[in-house]
């Protein structure tokens, strides 16, 4: 089970509902490497992305949502690296996994996390992005037992 540092969020729980344009997440991860690179890669760690609807999201129309892990040599001026899945408003509810992925080698020194809301605005919808050491995977499974209510 992974554990997340609070250095490492991008964003907690942060409302994104304009289609019209990117919402970057609340944080920006700053690697410290200079000349506008990152340092990533000299850790020898194992990095992921992850990205979740923290809370279900809904819309007047037919919305989606996107998760964009972007970088950035200035901090200021961003550009795409890996976009998530795509997903309709009516499978964006909450827990859903928007982008789950190992950061690419060659990242600029500067991240974060842009939603990207399609087709329509939304009404509701939270979402939480962060970087960990490993990935956790939840499985529903039946308890096992019977609780016996008299």
């Amino acid at each position: 089970m992974p554990v997340i540092d609070s250095q490492l969020v991008f964003a907690e729980a942060q409302a994104a509902t304009n289609h019209l344009a990117d919402t970057a997440s609340t944080n920006v991860y700053d690697t410290g490497g200079s000349n506008g690179q990152g340092d990533q890669g000299l850790s020898g760690e194992n990095l992921f992305a992850v990205a979740t609807v923290d809370t279900t999201a809904t819309s007047g129309g037919a919305a989606t949502v996107q998760a964009v892990l972007q970088d950035s040599a200035d901090n200021v001026t961003f550009a795409d690296v890996v976009a998530g899945p795509v997903v309709a408003v009516a499978n964006a509810v909450a827990g859903t996994p928007l982008l789950r992925v190992q950061p690419p080698v060659g990242m600029r020194r500067y991240w974060r996390v842009a939603w990207r809301i399609g087709t329509a605005d939304l009404t509701a919808g939270k979402f939480t992005a962060y970087l960990v050491n490993a990935l956790q995977y939840n499985v529903a499974r039946d308890s096992g037992f019977v609780a016996d209510v008299a």
